[in-house]
């Protein structure tokens, strides 16, 4: 389903697999109106961003086993809550999507991780890499992992949370004074690429930032629209800050995008976000004894 102004379908799934797309849906819209729903508000709701049942209660089924949702009846409504490993990384996310990537202090220096992981234990490996990746560490190497230094913190919660520990050593790191700060990040980080994802993010989503502004709040009835745009704007906008390290301003240049894109996003947020849950809860606040 789509409007004069959301991104088309192929713009919208290129973004993400529809999955993650649900589980963005569960921290967004479920979460804030009580961490639960019925099954059918689910359904419907899901509907309007263009899946079939078959597939959300494929998507439900999915996230049942990851062990996100529990099922609770409330009356005679069939449904589901978050649970308590959901909202605990759902909360551990919040940290770093619903804005821009914090400028770091060059002067503040790195945090340097190297691991070695068995081959009977490349799962781990791949968790290591990905998880680490995600905080905005970069790999300047075999083995080799780097980031601002004030990522030490999110670092140890993530090594403890899914006991890494043992496969990594971590170091304070700074770069000699000859050393070309450039040359290092350019091994690390494809910025380029993430400045045309921040770009491609501004293309698509300021005209709709700015429908929204002419319209006001006194413009009803469009609040299922809201919805979809929250959601898929949330959609584009999350993988981007779990990508960008926060370098200083100095070493990205002029041209870069992300400021520009982070303060859209937030006022999407704050245009959209009050209408999309109301609109969602009025599914199935009614029923809720």
């Amino acid at each position: 389903m789509t409007t004069q102004h959301t991104p088309e379908p192929g713009a919208r799934w290129a973004v993400a697999h529809p999955n993650s797309l649900f589980a963005e849906f569960l921290a967004l819209i479920v979460r804030p109106a009580g961490g639960w729903a019925p099954v059918s508000a689910i359904v419907e709701l899901m509907a309007e961003l263009g899946f079939d049942e078959a597939l959300v209660r494929a998507m439900v089924s999915r996230q049942k086993r990851r062990g996100w949702l529990e099922p609770e009846k409330r009356g005679r409504m069939r449904g589901y809550r978050l649970s308590e490993l959901a909202l605990t990384n759902i909360a551990e996310s919040d940290k770093i999507v619903w804005h821009p990537r914090e400028e770091a202090r060059i002067e503040d220096g790195w945090v340097l991780v190297t691991f070695s992981v068995p081959e009977s234990a490349r799962t781990r490996r791949h968790l290591l890499r990905s998880r680490l990746g995600s905080l905005g560490f970069g790999a300047i190497g075999p083995g080799t992992l780097l980031a601002p230094a004030r990522m030490e913190g999110p670092m140890n919660a993530v090594l403890r949370q899914y006991d890494l520990g043992r496969f990594v050593d971590v170091f304070h790191a700074s770069l000699p004074s000859a050393a070309d700060p450039a040359e290092v990040i350019g091994r690390g980080w494809d910025l380029a690429e993430l400045n045309d994802a921040y770009l491609d993010f501004v293309e698509v989503y300021r005209p709709v930032a700015e429908l929204w502004a002419a319209r006001g709040t006194a413009d009803g009835g469009r609040d299922a629209e809201a919805f979809r745009d929250y959601v898929l704007a949330f959609n584009r906008w999350r993988r981007l800050p779990l990508r960008d390290p926060g370098l200083p301003s100095h070493l990205l240049g002029a041209e870069w995008a992300g400021q520009d894109a982070g303060r859209l996003f937030e006022d999407l947020v704050d245009m959209l976000r009050d209408r999309a849950i109301g609109f969602a809860r009025g599914r199935w606040a009614a029923d809720i004894p």
